[in-house]
C-alpha cells in the first residue's frame, strides 16, 4: 500500500495500538473491522491494486482463522456432549448449523464449511 493511514476510529474497549500491535483477543475484532472502515481510499491507481491485494491478504488471513476456529469449536461440542452422555453416532449433531449461523450461511452450507475446514485444518495444515 501507499502508506498512508486516515485516522483509526475504534470503538471503546480497544485502543488503536493495541490493534496495530497485534494485542487482540477472541471476540475484539470488531475494532479491526472499524479500523477498515475509517481509513481513507487510496489516491491513485497503484495504491488502490495495491490496497485490493493487501485485502485479499487479509480475507486469507481471516478464512484461514475461521477453519481453525471452526475445527476447534467441534472438538469442544463433541467433547462436552459426550460428558453430557450423547451416544458417540451422535456426537457434533448440530454444530455445523451453529457455524452457518454464525457465518450467515444456511446450515447445510455450515456442515460443508467444517467439513472443509476439518481437511484443510487436519489433513493439509500447511496450506493455512
Amino acid at each position: 500500500m501507499d502508506g498512508k493511514q486516515g485516522p483509526g476510529v475504534v470503538p471503546t474497549g480497544n485502543s488503536g495500538t493495541d490493534v496495530a500491535a497485534g494485542r487482540l483477543r477472541g471476540g475484539s475484532f470488531g475494532a479491526v473491522t472499524a479500523l477498515l472502515a475509517a481509513v481513507p481510499l487510496a489516491t491513485g491507481c497503484a495504491g488502490m491494486i495495491d490496497e485490493i491485494r493487501e485485502l485479499e491478504n487479509l480475507k486469507s488471513a481471516a478464512a484461514a482463522r475461521q477453519a481453525r476456529i471452526a475445527v476447534a469449536f467441534d472438538l469442544s461440542q463433541r467433547r462436552a456432549q459426550a460428558n453430557a452422555g450423547v451416544p458417540p453416532e451422535r456426537l457434533g449433531t448440530g454444530t455445523g448449523a451453529q457455524i452457518a449461523l454464525a457465518r450467515r450461511e444456511s446450515p447445510a452450507k455450515g456442515g460443508r464449511l467444517l467439513g472443509l475446514a476439518k481437511a484443510l485444518v487436519t489433513e493439509m495444515p500447511h496450506t493455512l
